[in-house]
């Protein structure tokens, strides 16, 4: 495949991909997208106008692991590192993914500041942080406080992996969160992606079948092509 082919994410496409993603009509079934723009914020949003928010929705017709390995597999770079909050929450396979990428898991249940502060001073190829939700309720608002405090002092993209239903999540984070991966139902998930973060993605993938820009470009397919400015 040439360079050109596989640049372009019509030809990266394979006849499994729409199994993987909720395009057309389902894309924007109205449930679906309410739901999952109430778990990103308690502000009212209109689906169609969500972009102008800076941020894209991206569904797909499989279970959440698939949408986090999607994410993972394709926005961190292969010379950088992600760091691993409450790893035991998911049950995701990183051995996978750790040929690509360093993974350095936090092995407190709990976020012990000071360790974390090591890991970032001795990996300096660490650029990427996964937060692992099982509840909202069990991140407290001075863990928050810190966690915000860290990934704005050292640019850090932080992706959550929410394990619940959640409600207002980013407005919680103050707008922090890059890439937000959750879950509708079993076979449903979906990933709220930071425009300028997502675009960085193209020709990133390990896999064409988990390529997080060419779900994203699929999904836009039928955008109008005149687009209103971003919001504030």
């Amino acid at each position: 495949m040439s360079t050109q082919e596989f640049n372009n994410p019509n030809t990266m496409m394979n006849p499994d991909i729409e199994k993987h993603l909720s395009v057309g009509n389902l894309l924007m079934e109205e449930e679906m997208d309410t739901q999952v723009l109430q778990m990103w914020s308690k502000k009212e949003i209109i689906a169609g106008r969500f972009y102008q928010t800076g941020f894209e929705t991206i569904h797909f017709e499989q279970d959440k692991n698939f949408a986090l390995e999607t994410v993972l597999s394709s926005v961190i770079h292969w010379d950088k590192a992600l760091l691993v909050l409450n790893s035991g929450v998911t049950d995701l396979n990183f051995n996978a993914l750790s040929v690509f990428f360093d993974i350095i898991h936090h092995p407190s249940d709990h976020l012990d500041f000071p360790v974390i502060e090591q890991y970032l001073h001795t990996q300096h190829s660490l650029t990427h942080v996964l937060l692992n939700l099982s509840d909202t309720e069990t991140l407290s608002d001075s863990d928050l406080e810190q966690l915000l405090q860290l990934i704005n002092r050292r640019k850090l993209t932080l992706i959550v992996n929410c394990d619940s239903q959640v409600h207002g999540l980013n407005d919680r984070f103050m707008g922090a969160i890059d890439f937000m991966v959750g879950k509708i139902q079993h076979q449903r998930s979906f990933v709220i992606a930071r425009r300028s973060k997502l675009v960085q993605a193209e020709g990133n993938s390990r896999n064409l079948n988990k390529d997080l820009y060419a779900y994203w470009q699929w999904s836009v397919r039928h955008r109008n092509a005149i687009i209103e400015p971003m919001c504030g």
